[in-house]
C-alpha cells in the first residue's frame, strides 16, 4: 500500500494517485479536506496511523508521499489546529517508518532546503560549482560584495519561496540589517532543472529572459546531461537522503556547471510530459519492494 497525504487538487500528488489507480496499486489518500477520521495514535513502542477506525500496519506500507499545505483561512481556527497536528504527526510517523518504506521525503532529509548555506556545502562537496556567496546583515559588506562583482543576485536562505532578483552597484541595501541576506555572484549561462526520482533523472533546459524563470515567460526542452553531471546529481540526491529532488543547475559561460539549490518537495508538473513520465517514475519508486 502507498500512503498519500495532501490535497486532491494538488496536481503532483494527484498525478501519482492516478498512476497508482490506473495500475491497480493499493493506496490510501489522506486528503486534507476530508480526513476527519484520520489520526496518528501513540502506543508504548510506536506510532500507528488510524483511518476510519482501522489501523494501517506499517508492515503493509511500501511508500509514503507527503505534500501537505497550510490551508490558512480556508478553514476555521479549530480545524486548522487539527490539520496542523495531523500533518506533524504524519511526518513523525513517516520519519519513524522502517528503511524498507520509501518516504518522499523523510522529514529529516527535507530539512536541508531550509538552510541554503548548509545545502551549498553539500552541493560543493559532490563537485558542482557554487558562486561566490555572502550571507550578511551588514549593508556596507553587502554593498562591497555587489561592487566587487559588478552585480549580484539576492534570494531567501530558507525554504520559503522568494523571487530571485538582481542587485547593481549603488542600490540601496540598508534593509539587509533587518534580516540575514544571501547574496551571490550573478552567473551568466543556461538554466536547467533536473528532477531526480531515486536513480532516474529527468532534465530540462529552460529558455527564459527572466532572472527568475518562475515569474517570467519560459519554454522547456527535455535534454540529456553529460554523464559526469548526471552522476553528480545522483550523488547529491543520495547524500541529502532524498528520494525525490528538484535540482537547479546552470551551465555557465565559463564552462562550469553550477548548482543553486535542491528543492526537497518539487512541484514538477509543468516539467512532466503528456504521459506523466515523472509521476509514473515516482509511483513506481514508491511501490517498489
Amino acid at each position: 500500500m502507498i500512503v498519500l497525504h495532501g490535497l486532491r487538487t494538488d496536481t503532483p500528488l494527484d498525478d501519482v494517485r492516478q498512476v497508482l489507480a490506473d495500475r491497480g496499486t493499493p493506496y490510501l489518500f489522506v486528503d486534507q479536506t476530508a480526513c476527519a477520521d484520520a489520526v496518528v495514535e501513540r502506543t508504548a513502542d510506536r506510532l500507528v496511523l488510524v483511518v476510519g477506525g482501522r489501523a494501517v500496519p506499517v508492515e503493509d506500507v511500501r511508500g509514503i508521499y507527503l505534500r501537505p499545505y497550510d490551508l490558512g483561512d480556508a478553514v476555521d481556527a479549530a480545524e486548522r489546529r487539527r490539520l496542523t497536528r495531523l500533518t506533524l504527526d504524519l511526518r513523525e510517523w513517516a520519519e519513524a517508518a522502517p528503511s524498507s518504506v520509501r518516504v518522499v521525503n523523510r522529514p529529516s532529509a527535507g530539512l536541508s532546503n531550509h538552510s541554503k548555506p548548509r545545502q551549498s556545502r553539500v552541493i560543493a562537496a559532490v563537485g558542482f560549482a557554487v558562486p561566490e556567496t555572502l550571507l550578511t546583515t551588514d549593508p556596507e559588506a553587502a554593498a562591497a560584495f555587489v561592487a566587487a562583482h559588478g552585480g549580484a543576485i539576492v534570494k531567501s536562505i530558507s525554504g520559503t519561496r522568494s523571487i530571485v532578483r538582481t542587485l547593481a552597484p549603488g542600490d540601496d541595501l540598508a534593509a539587509v540589517r533587518w534580516c540575514p541576506t544571501q547574496l551571490q555572484r550573478f552567473v551568466a549561462g543556461v538554466e536547467y532543472r533536473v528532477h531526480a526520482v531515486g536513480e532516474r533523472l529527468f532534465a530540462h533546459r529552460i529558455c527564459s529572459d527572466a532572472v527568475d524563470y518562475r515569474y517570467g515567460g519560459f519554454t522547456l526542452e527535455p535534454t540529456d546531461l553529460p554523464d559526469d553531471v548526471a552522476d553528480r546529481c545522483r550523488a547529491l540526491t543520495a547524500t541529502l537522503g532524498l528520494e525525490l529532488a528538484g535540482i537547479d543547475l546552470r551551465f555557465g559561460q565559463d564552462g562550469r556547471w553550477y548548482c543553486w539549490e535542491v528543492n526537497t518537495s518539487p512541484a514538477y508538473t509543468c516539467f512532466d510530459t503528456g504521459d506523466r513520465a515523472i509521476a509514473t517514475a515516482l509511483a513506481e519508486h514508491l511501490a517498489q519492494a
